[in-house]
C-alpha cells in the first residue's frame, strides 16, 4: 500500500493489488497515509500454493478489471 500511495504521490495511475484477506489492513495504511480513494484490487486469499491452473484463471479474470481500474486501453 505504501508503494501504491508513493505512486499517487506522483501523480501517476495505481492499483494496489492485495488479498481479502489484508483488504481492511489495506484501507487503514491508505487512511493513515491521506489517500482514502486510492484504488484497490482485491484478490483472492491465499494465492500461494494454489496450483498453476488455478492461478491463470484468477489472472484473466482479475487482469482486465485491473487495467480498467488504471484507465488503460486494451
Amino acid at each position: 500500500m505504501r508503494d501504491a500511495v508513493i505512486v499517487e504521490n506522483h501523480n501517476k495511475p495505481v492499483v494496489a493489488a492485495i488479498t481479502d484477506e489484508f483488504k481492511v489492513h489495506g484501507q487503514n495504511i491508505a487512511r493513515m497515509e491521506g489517500h482514502t480513494d486510492l484504488k484497490q484490487m482485491i484478490l483472492p486469499y491465499p494465492l500461494e500454493g494454489r496450483p498453476q491452473k488455478e492461478l491463470l484463471e484468477i489472472g484473466t479474470e482479475f487482469y482486465p478489471k485491473f487495467l480498467d481500474m488504471l484507465g488503460a486501453t486494451r
